[in-house]
């Protein structure tokens, strides 16, 4: 029996290549049919059937290696097998989040002459902005309300909500665990929170899991499909209750651009918008609002962020609360880094109060810049949160999962470090000086506007970048700090602080450093906000030699 099975035996090694397969396979048939080798070449029948075989192999092999492939959360390559991989593991990858903000209404003077008293404002009226052209929803905690056109009301203050609602309808069939799929031509741009849903015109209450549900509870679930949209499931009467087969199922959610519903700016002035729905007075008749409410920003639109890409949710599946709990570090950051608007995420207890939680928050403002050299002339402010941005922030934390009774959360504001850079170079002859200045601001901005260091921001960095730049030959920098600076004028040969004997930036615990002017040294030398060519500012190059460029050959 061992003769008879080593005589079909065909492949000597379990490590081959398909290339190697066919010659073994070409080699053991010529051998055990005493058949030249011309026999099997492409232009014999038998050549052609072993070509085939050899193509079909391949496609084998490559599925069996692709299947093995798409199981690996790290090496996946097809985001359905990404998000399908998270869903096992307990992460509900985010969808898009909708930009937030608050507004005022006032009666215009219009609304005196009004033969109406009272205006009814639809809750989720929409509203269109002037600055970006995208619409806006108002959200009340009810579903309406009744503005007085004598002015008793003005002042009223609304949230509002990018975005605009879409509603589809289903009808159950009375199954246990029944789900749908509700799918929107704007797939993940369904909004990750407002997401109601209506059974037979009564809403039902939405929870984390299905073992949060109460037996016979009037509750559903929400999760993100793996392909597009979101998939809406109910209970088995164990844990939740199932719909009435036959019931109406109408699901309503908010369909926002993410990101692009950001509307940075503190000069909330600037921030316009105008009704694009209409009200109605206590008759029913139809009332154009713009004749006769006025809209005023009190806070523009933030902390919108784009659905949850496919490298995010590598990092962020393995670190998921599986009981939807904000229970460790790991966890809060998992649920920051979600917004996609920090450039730095710290969390860590608090060395006094174990039980408070610390959150070192740094608004991610690169988007606020056309260029690197713009980030000279940014307001100190934008690197903090407003109070506003903080409360709003605090609501994201609970709706994103359940908060321990004993753990607080504290928001810190970085302590803002104001440091200059003096640049000296020696240029080639062949660049102008404007395009080699330009550069260096750029190089020098873009590193910081990306800077993720949090300990020190060593010199030889900047120095690294610099000597990239086409048109310097050598490059020497000075970073002079305005807290070591300070304490030298106070108390001349004090200790150095700020900075190191490597002249690279220190950074403490909270601290943020930036580069930008608007103090002076124990010199007297003073250093304006920005970039300026007639004075002395954030970052000053100065040109000790022109030199020709080396020839080569």
């Amino acid at each position: 029996m061992a003769n008879t099975v080593s005589n079909w035996k065909i492949f000597k090694s379990l490590d081959y290549s398909i290339q190697l397969i066919l010659k073994q396979t070409i080699d053991y048939l010529s051998g055990k049919f005493n058949q030249s080798l011309q026999v099997f070449t492409a232009a014999s029948p038998f050549g052609q059937i072993i070509l085939v075989l050899e193509n079909l192999s391949q496609m084998i092999f490559y599925y069996i290696e692709d299947s093995i492939t798409e199981l690996s959360i790290i090496d996946a390559t097809r985001v359905s097998s990404v998000y399908s991989i998270a869903t096992i593991a307990g992460h509900n990858p985010s969808r898009a989040i909708a930009a937030s903000g608050e507004v005022g209404l006032r009666s215009t003077s219009a609304a005196r002459q009004a033969d109406f008293d009272t205006l009814i404002i639809p809750n989720l009226s929409r509203l269109k902005s002037l600055n970006n052209g995208l619409p806006y929803v108002l959200y009340f905690p009810q579903d309406d309300i009744k503005y007085s056109m004598k002015g008793s009301d003005d002042g009223l203050t609304s949230k509002i909500l990018q975005g605009v609602i879409e509603t589809q309808t289903v009808v159950a069939k009375g199954q246990e665990i029944e789900s749908f799929s509700i799918n929107s031509p704007r797939n993940f741009l369904i909004d990750n929170y407002l997401v109601d849903v209506y059974v037979n015109g009564e809403k039902w209450t939405r929870y984390n899991s299905i073992i949060d549900m109460p037996r016979g509870a009037k509750g559903y679930l929400v999760k993100t499909g793996i392909t597009s949209g979101v998939d809406v499931y109910f209970g088995n009467e164990s844990f939740g209750k199932i719909p009435i087969k036959g019931s109406e199922i109408k699901v309503q959610y908010l369909v926002n651009n993410g990101a692009a519903g950001n509307i940075s700016t503190e000069q909330t002035s600037q921030v316009k918008f105008e009704w694009s729905d209409t009200g109605f007075t206590l008759t029913g008749r139809e009332v154009e609002l713009n004749e006769y409410i006025q809209i005023n920003t009190v806070h523009s639109p933030q902390f919108g962020a784009n659905p949850e890409d496919q490298n995010l949710t590598r990092l962020l599946a393995p670190k998921t609360s599986k009981s939807f709990a904000l229970v460790n570090v790991d966890h809060y950051e998992a649920v920051l880094s979600r917004l996609k608007i920090f450039s730095i995420i710290s969390v860590f207890l608090d060395e006094q109060d174990r039980r408070l939680l610390n959150l070192f928050l740094v608004p991610d403002i690169s988007n606020l810049f056309n260029t690197g050299q713009d980030y000279f002339n940014v307001d100190p402010a934008k690197f903090k949160l407003s109070n506003f941005r903080k409360n709003e922030l605090l609501r994201y934390l609970d709706k994103s999962g359940t908060k321990l009774i004993s753990t607080d959360v504290d928001i810190i504001d970085p302590i803002i470090k104001k440091y200059v850079i003096n640049v000296s170079i020696i240029a080639f002859d062949d660049v102008a000086i404007e395009i080699i200045k330009r550069d260096i601001y750029n190089q020098l901005g873009d590193y910081f506007i990306k800077n993720k260091r949090r300990k020190r921001i060593p010199k030889s960095d900047l120095i690294r970048i610099l000597e990239d730049v086409p048109g310097i030959d050598s490059v020497s920098i000075n970073i002079v700090s305005q807290e070591n600076e300070a304490a030298q004028i106070a108390k001349p040969g004090s200790a150095v602080v700020g900075i190191d004997e490597f002249n690279d930036i220190i950074i403490k615990d909270f601290e943020l450093a930036i580069i930008q002017g608007g103090f002076k040294d124990r010199y007297g030398n003073e250093y304006s906000q920005g970039i300026s060519e007639e004075a002395l500012g954030s970052v000053n190059i100065q040109v000790k030699n022109i030199v020709p460029r080396p020839l080569t050959l």
